[in-house]
C-alpha cells in the first residue's frame, strides 16, 4: 500500500485550503466505513484494531463503533492501553537491562490479566477491566463489565497485532483490522515519510495530552521504530483489512504547532541536531489553519480539540 501522495494543487486562498483538508477527510472515512462493512459481513464476535503509534486507532475505533450502532449491533470496547504494566517497573526493567524505556514491545502488557478478560467475555461474564491512566503511569481503578450486555466486541491498541495477543482468540471467532500511515507526502520539494509523520503526530500530542517535552519524544523514538521493525510490520499481513490514514494536509497542519517543539529542545542535548533538521524542513512548507480541520477529524488525536 506504500506511495506517494503529491500536493500539488494551489492553496494559496482559505477555500483552497479548506477543500484540500474535506478532500482527505472524506478518503479516511471512506476507508473506515468499507471496514466496518467487512467487519459485520464476517459475522465474527471479536474484532482487533492495531497500529504503531500515532496511527489514529482512537478515532477509527469510533467510526467504526458508530456504524455498529447504526445497524443495532451492541459493541463492547476494550483498550489494550489500559493493560499496560506500571511505567515505575518499565523504567526499571529498562534501567536493569541499561536500554531505554520501552512502551510498545509485546512484554510491555499484562497479558495474563488480557486472558482473563478475554476469556470472561467469551463466556459472556462480568468482566473486570482495569482503567490505565497515563497521567499517573498505572491502573487507577478496575470497571466491571456485564459483557452478556454486547454482540461484538473490538479490542484496540498497538499490541493487537501481536502474536501473543492474537492468540487469545478462536481464528473463527476474530477479524482483525490494521491502520497506520502508509503513504508519504511530497510538498514544497520535502517528502515526509510515513514514519516521519507519526513522529510529528506524537511530539505534537504527547506534550499537550501527556506531558512530555519533546526532547523526550525524540529519546524515546528510536526504540518505538525498533519495535515496530520487529513486531509489528512484519505482522501487517495477517490482518484482514487496513486502513491507510495518511492525511496529506498534515504536514501543512501540524507546521505553526511543530515549530516551537522543537525549537524547545536545548542546544546541547543529543537530539537537537534531529530537532533542527525536522524544524529546517517544516519551515519550508506552506502552513494550513488548525481551524479548517473538523472536529471529528482523525488528527484531532493529535492537535487537539478545536476551539
Amino acid at each position: 500500500m506504500k506511495s506517494v501522495i503529491t500536493v500539488d494543487i494551489p492553496l494559496h486562498t482559505e477555500k483552497e485550503q479548506k477543500e484540500f483538508v474535506l478532500s482527505c477527510e472524506e478518503n479516511f472515512w471512506r476507508q473506515a466505513d468499507i471496514c466496518a462493512d467487512k467487519i459485520l459481513a464476517s459475522g465474527s464476535r471479536f474484532v482487533t484494531l492495531a497500529g504503531p503509534t500515532c496511527s489514529g486507532k482512537t478515532t477509527a475505533s469510533d467510526r467504526i463503533a458508530g456504524a455498529f450502532v447504526k445497524r443495532g449491533v451492541r459493541l463492547m470496547t476494550v483498550s489494550i492501553d489500559d493493560f499496560y504494566i506500571e511505567r515505575s517497573k518499565l523504567m526499571q526493567r529498562a534501567e536493569e537491562r541499561g536500554e531505554a524505556l520501552d512502551l510498545d514491545s509485546p512484554d510491555t502488557i499484562y497479558i495474563d490479566r488480557l486472558a482473563e478478560c478475554i476469556e470472561q467475555i467469551r463466556e459472556r461474564k462480568v468482566a473486570e477491566l482495569p482503567r490505565y491512566n497515563f497521567k499517573i503511569g498505572g491502573c487507577d481503578h478496575v470497571e466491571s463489565v456485564n459483557s452478556g450486555e454486547y454482540d461484538m466486541v473490538l479490542v484496540e491498541g498497538i499490541q493487537a497485532i501481536y502474536p501473543n495477543v492474537h492468540s487469545l482468540f478462536h481464528n473463527h471467532e476474530l477479524f482483525a483490522a490494521y491502520i497506520r500511515p502508509f503513504s508519504e507526502v511530497a510538498l514544497a520539494g520535502e517528502v515526509f515519510a510515513s514514519h516521519e509523520l507519526r513522529l510529528a503526530r506524537r511530539l505534537a500530542r504527547d506534550f499537550a495530552c501527556r506531558g512530555a517535552s519533546p526532547e523526550l519524544t525524540l529519546e524515546l523514538w528510536a526504540g518505538v521504530r525498533k519495535n515496530e521493525e520487529i513486531h509489528i510490520i512484519p505482522n501487517e499481513g495477517s490482518v484482514d483489512f487496513a486502513i491507510n490514514s495518511t492525511m496529506a494536509y498534515e504536514p501543512s497542519v501540524i507546521r505553526d504547532r511543530l515549530l516551537p517543539l522543537l525549537a524547545s529542545v536545548p542546544a546541547d542535548s543529543p537530539y537537537a541536531a534531529r530537532a533542527k533538521e525536522l524544524a529546517q524542513r517544516y519551515q519550508r512548507i506552506p502552513s494550513i489553519p488548525e481551524a479548517f480541520v473538523p472536529a471529528n477529524s482523525i488528527f484531532r488525536e493529535f492537535i487537539g480539540a478545536a476551539h
